[in-house]
């Protein structure tokens, strides 16, 4: 039983993952909220800090597409059962 709990039980994550350092501030921010560039001073981040593309995605126009697809799949099947 300790094994299955011990796969479910979440590991340490790593707190600065997802962030960037500005050497010229000495300040910590998230590339993903700030176009890329450093809040204070717009200086772009060491090379491998930017996010990629799949993270900097808006997740609310995922959404959307989504019920649009759902809403395209239920006119479908309402129109099939219609002229079935």
């Amino acid at each position: 039983m300790s094994s299955i709990t011990g796969r479910l039980r979440a590991g340490p994550r790593d707190r600065t993952a997802g962030y960037a350092f500005c050497p010229e501030d000495r300040f910590w921010f998230r590339p993903a909220y700030t176009d890329g560039k450093c809040p204070l001073c717009g200086e772009v981040p060491p090379v491998g800090a930017s996010p990629s593309r799949l993270a900097r995605i808006d997740r609310s126009w995922l959404g959307v597409g989504g019920l649009v697809l759902e809403s395209l799949v239920m006119v479908a099947l309402v129109l099939y059962m219609y002229f079935r």
